[in-house]
């Protein structure tokens, strides 16, 4: 699991903030969301998500050309980490961030 390498979603639109990031992703309107049902409940056309300063860093080196490894590393370098003490806040972001369809995982071949 850990060379696999993660990326960002092309739809996502990552605005930075103060203490933090913004990112949107575009979400299809329901085809059973039509009048006069849709006057009465809201819909958004985008999905939002913020991060805090760690998440902005991790959404940051998640470019699709380091594998989940290095980006535990590279986290762990950044804020005066060992890799076990990254590993776990890491990890779990990616599979929230994973879970909301912000970032995808792409497997690689091992070639030993």
């Amino acid at each position: 699991m850990l060379r696999a390498v993660p990326f960002v979603n092309k739809m996502a639109r990552v605005t930075d903030e103060t203490g933090g990031a913004l990112v949107e992703i575009p979400v299809r309107r329901p085809s059973w969301l039509v009048p006069p049902l849709s006057w009465v409940l809201p819909y958004s056309s985008h999905k939002r998500v913020r991060l805090d300063e760690a998440g902005r860093d991790v959404l940051r080196l998640c470019d699709g050309r380091r594998c989940i490894e290095d980006v535990i590393e590279e986290f762990g370098a950044m804020h005066k980490l060992s890799f076990r003490e990254s590993q776990l806040p890491v990890m779990q972001l990616m599979r929230n961030l994973t879970e909301r369809g912000i970032l995808a995982i792409a497997g690689m071949e091992d070639n030993k």
